[in-house]
């Protein structure tokens, strides 16, 4: 595969038909591509040597948009995928605190956006966090 080809871990997934009924999803994952297109515009035309993205919109619009996920649809997200080595770290440590407690929700509510980051996002974002 040469450098200018697509590799699979660098596609976006196409979002699920729910996604669409929901107004938040739809408004934040339109405000995510479009920091990603604004950053993109941006490097282009400043070239190297620039931080092109000094508020971290990218990262920030993807984290809203897996925080709401994570607390609104849960039941919908995708199971834990077996290969990737970052689900496999969040099912250890919410099976070790199972007990109700604010640290257990906590570790819930963060591998569930972990989880939703698959729904979203290309295999190699997704297993960054």
């Amino acid at each position: 595969m040469s450098a200018d080809e697509d590799r699979p871990e660098d596609e976006w997934p196409l979002p699920p038909v729910w996604m669409w009924g929901c107004h938040d999803c739809a408004v934040r994952y339109r405000s995510m591509k479009r920091a990603q297109e604004l950053v993109e515009e941006r490097r282009l035309a400043c070239g190297p040597g620039v931080d092109h993205d000094p508020m971290d919109s990218i990262v920030g619009t993807q984290i809203a948009l897996a925080e709401h996920m994570a607390a609104a649809h849960a039941a919908q997200l995708t199971d834990w995928v077996p290969s990737c080595p970052v689900c496999s770290g969040h099912q250890q440590a919410i099976a070790t605190e199972h007990d109700g407690s604010a640290r257990a929700r906590a570790l819930t509510r963060i591998g569930n956006e972990h989880r939703a980051r698959h729904v979203f996002a290309p295999p190699r974002i997704v297993g960054l966090y």
